[in-house]
């Protein structure tokens, strides 16, 4: 009987063995897994900050584009307003041409005669 008994505590003693090794590598497991979920979770941080960043600047970027865009189109509204007052002068300066013109001819061909 004493046998049975030494065999069965050899055997109960391996199998503690063997669930503490299992219990102590399940234990650095867990210890590298939450080293793993807090790197994650700081890469994920980082990520949101990254994605915040880069939202603030297409904020920055569009009200930089929409300004550019009011200021461009002041600048056609300008041009265009400019084109126009310069054809209406270029046409007021030809017509005071003609003008001018029919006055010389009329008093230099004419002559009046002035009492």
């Amino acid at each position: 009987m004493q046998g049975n008994a030494d065999k069965l505590t050899k055997q109960l003693e391996a199998q503690l063995a063997e669930m503490t090794a299992k219990l102590e590598q399940s234990a650095r497991e867990i210890v590298e897994l939450n080293s793993i979920k807090a790197r994650s979770q700081a890469e994920i941080a980082e990520h949101g900050r990254q994605v915040e960043e880069a939202e603030s600047q297409i904020n920055q970027l569009t009200k930089f584009k929409q300004n550019l865009t009011k200021q461009l189109e002041e600048a056609k509204a300008s041009l265009e307003e400019e084109t126009r007052l310069r054809a209406k002068f270029q046409s007021e300066a030809r017509n005071f041409q003609v003008a001018a013109l029919n006055f010389i001819i009329l008093f230099f061909v004419c002559k009046p005669v002035f009492f």
